[in-house]
């Protein structure tokens, strides 16, 4: 028996395995709660704007002198990441902070954002600590700015705004992975229904056999549940010892 995906099918999905997409639903959000809230550890962001504007008297090139700070952001981004800049921030916060982590992981922890043709940009630092990330970030701008000056030779940099610690984590995203669980819940529970019924070669009703068949219709068989026959036989023998019952009675009465 073919199976027609269309409007009527969903509908019949639904009706006939309600209970099974429930219950996918509700495993998807409890899975994703666990792994949320108990295996995935917060991360914390915290971030130091930096300025690159050169420090000049002349007034007559400042549009050029600005296009040349920005266009030197760039060669900043480069820069930060680099082991120039990250060992003696990592050998600062060993040493003042007690905080150590290898040049591996300060380079997957710092990153630089900016703005297009803005001469502010972003020192983003990622750690599992909302104080160390405010710590890491502020010891990186720091040794940013002071190997800037002896590489380029260039005194462009001013840290605006220092970092502090994050009062909230970035990560997990709580509510959208509740919401992805309860999708991938519910996507599991609409397959294993779907497959139920694709597979389902059984006949459930008579338009079937004389329609897409053409099967000559000979009568119906009604069926009734064992629960109800066998209540239809406890009656029948109830009644038939309500009439021994009474035959006995008339048979002392005639004696």
């Amino acid at each position: 028996m073919e199976q027609v995906v269309n409007y009527e099918f969903f509908l019949r999905l639904v009706r006939k395995y309600w209970r099974a997409l429930v219950a996918c639903s509700v495993l998807g959000v409890v899975l994703a709660a666990i792994v949320t809230f108990g295996i995935m550890t917060p991360k914390y962001q915290a971030n130091v704007q930096i300025l690159v504007n050169r420090r000049t008297n002349s007034t007559g090139n400042d549009f050029a002198g600005q296009q040349a700070d920005v266009q030197m952001i760039t060669t900043y981004k480069e820069l930060i990441g680099n082991q120039v800049i990250l060992k003696p921030a990592q050998e600062m916060l060993a040493d003042a902070y007690g905080v150590r982590r290898s040049l591996n992981d300060l380079k997957q922890a710092v990153s630089v954002t900016s703005t297009q043709n803005s001469q502010v940009f972003s020192i983003v630092v990622t750690d599992q600590s909302r104080k160390h990330s405010a710590l890491i970030a502020n010891q990186v701008a720091d040794s940013f700015k002071r190997q800037v000056h002896k590489i380029i030779k260039v005194n462009n940099v001013t840290i605006v705004a220092p970092a502090e610690a994050p009062q909230l984590p970035v990560a997990p995203r709580k509510a959208l992975n509740l919401m992805i669980g309860l999708i991938l819940g519910l996507l599991l529970g609409l397959s294993y229904a779907a497959l139920r019924i694709l597979t389902d070669r059984r006949v459930h009703d008579l338009e079937f056999l004389t329609g897409e068949l053409a099967l000559p219709s000979l009568g119906i068989v009604n069926h009734q549940p064992h629960h109800s026959q066998r209540k239809q036989a406890a009656n029948l023998k109830r009644h038939l010892h309500l009439t021994n019952d009474v035959q006995t009675q008339l048979s002392g009465k005639r004696v």
